[in-house]
């Protein structure tokens, strides 16, 4: 993880782009509070249990709070790598419905230089990955919610 973050920041802090919308601003204040939910619900079993799984949960929601955004895994809980919890098919189709919404905002010129910078950066999380075979980098959306996914990551992205 520390590569892909080095990497990131060596190769495409220059690329950043905002968007002003009141749809990305809901998203980046509801993504905020979502760690903030995770890391508090694994602390108190890590310190009732000292469980390193918990343990795991603190440290990655902690690491997505500092570095490049994984809204599959906090919005969607995919692979249950921050919680035990369990997204209801509601919730699942609101915050997808969110993550339309906000790619129509962009305009197309936009979203095509997003989508080449995003297949960059796959491209190289690809690379860095391959021999460990991380569950973290997994997708598994239809192309066009994963590519929706990765500019919306890009674009939460904080560069520091």
């Amino acid at each position: 993880m520390k590569n892909f973050d080095k990497t990131l920041k060596d190769k495409f802090s220059n690329k950043r782009v905002t968007i002003q919308s009141s749809k990305f601003l809901e998203l980046e204040q509801l993504y905020s509070e979502r760690l903030n939910i995770i890391e508090e619900a694994n602390t108190k079993p890590f310190l009732e249990k000292n469980d390193s799984q918990n343990f795991f949960k603190i440290l990655y929601s902690n690491f997505l709070s500092q570095s490049y955004p994984d809204i599959n895994a906090v919005f969607f809980n995919r692979g249950n790598l921050l919680s035990d919890e369990k997204i209801s098919d509601e919730e699942k189709q609101k915050y997808n419905q969110l993550f339309l919404e906000i790619t129509k905002q962009i305009p197309n010129e936009t979203y095509i230089e997003l989508s080449k910078i995003t297949d960059e950066i796959n491209r190289y999380k690809f690379a860095l990955t391959v021999p460990y075979r991380f569950e973290i980098f997994q997708d598994l959306f239809d192309e066009n919610q994963r590519k929706r996914i990765d500019i919306i990551n890009f674009l939460l992205w904080n560069v520091e």
